[in-house]
Order: structure tokens, then sequence, then C-alpha cells
């Protein structure tokens, strides 16, 4: 049976950064590392306090739980 280790989790949030010349939306994403055991509140309030120091608009937030599979 397969069994996972963890690889550590990042979340990364998305910006807004307006439109190109073809009118396709512009997305700039930064991801931070996640302090193990932080909790899926703690993660969304603290990106949303630093999207808030940020000029452009928030997009969205996401989290990403990186595992290695073995045998």
């Amino acid at each position: 049976m397969a069994t996972k280790i963890s690889l550590g989790d990042k979340a990364r949030i998305s910006f807004d950064y307006g439109v190109d010349a073809e009118g396709k939306q512009i997305v700039k994403r930064k991801s931070f590392k996640i302090i193990a055991g932080a909790t899926d509140d703690q993660i969304y309030t603290a990106a949303n306090n630093f999207a808030s120091l940020c000029e452009k608009s928030l997009l969205e937030i996401e989290k990403i739980e990186n595992y290695e599979l073995q045998a």
C-alpha cells in the first residue's frame, strides 16, 4: 500500500493586474510556505491581511498541499 509523506504546504494568492492588449485578464501570483499546524482560517486571515497591503485586487486564495507517494 502506498504511503504519503508531506513535503509542506503553501498558500498562493492571486491578484488582478488588469487586461492585456488582447483583452485577456492578467493574473499574478505570490506563494508562501505555511507553518505546520496552521488552520485553514489562520491561512485565510493571513493571506487576506497580506492582500490588504497590496495595491492590486485580490482574486483568490489557494492552499496547496504537497506530498510524495512511496510504496
